[in-house]
């Protein structure tokens, strides 16, 4: 199954920071409590230092989407950015399980992007939950970072969405977040950072 650019949803935003309190089911924060006001972190900074798995066991992230917003309210938890605040909810709506799919995908200009393709049910979840939320973010999180988000400018029905990223690389990396692939040893890791341009349109 190949992702084609001409049917992934436009990205708007994509950024790396701390998402402090809000977690995916069954993904704990060891040395922090769920908090209404989350700090910002510099691109390519972790926002934790996990603890290192028992050996021969490897740590899969919990991955999520979840809605945001630009004004605060009940039950949202901030998340400051460098031009201002985003507002998140604490319940994924959207989640690993719902995809069928995460490839680095290029553009023939040259332009990088990550893209993810879901379930007949999660394409479902997907269309009501944009429907619901125009004017909205929709973010992915994989424990407890926001890697990604698109601000969901129309309701998005063909079960694809498509995130602009600053390189290749940084691609496979947000791709091997989702998958849960485990990088070789000693390989380094690539700073997601924000991009200079946007995916393009359906």
């Amino acid at each position: 199954m190949q992702i084609t650019l001409r049917k992934l949803a436009p990205a708007l935003l994509i950024a790396t920071l701390a998402l402090a309190g809000c977690q995916t089911p069954g993904q704990k924060t060891e040395g922090s409590q769920p908090s209404t006001t989350g700090a910002s972190t510099p691109p390519g900074t972790p926002s934790t230092t996990p603890s290192a798995p028992p050996s021969g066991q490897a740590t899969v992230p919990a991955v999520g989407f979840l809605l945001a917003q630009n004004n605060p309210g009940p039950g949202l938890t901030e998340v400051k950015l460098s031009d201002g605040s985003i507002y998140v909810q604490r319940q994924p709506v959207l989640t690993r399980a719902d995809l069928t799919e995460a490839a680095p995908l290029a553009s023939r200009q040259g332009e990088n992007y990550v893209g993810l393709r879901f379930t007949e049910g999660g394409a479902r979840t997907l269309t009501t939950v944009t429907t619901q939320n125009v004017g909205k973010l929709l973010v992915l999180v994989a424990d407890g970072n926001i890697l990604a988000a698109l601000r969901i400018s129309e309701p998005l029905t063909r079960g694809v969405l498509a995130f602009g990223v600053n390189s290749a690389q940084t691609a496979q990396d947000i791709v091997a977040k989702v998958r849960g692939d485990q990088p070789a040893a000693g390989a380094p890791t690539t700073p997601i950072t924000p991009p200079a341009s946007t995916a393009p349109r359906q």
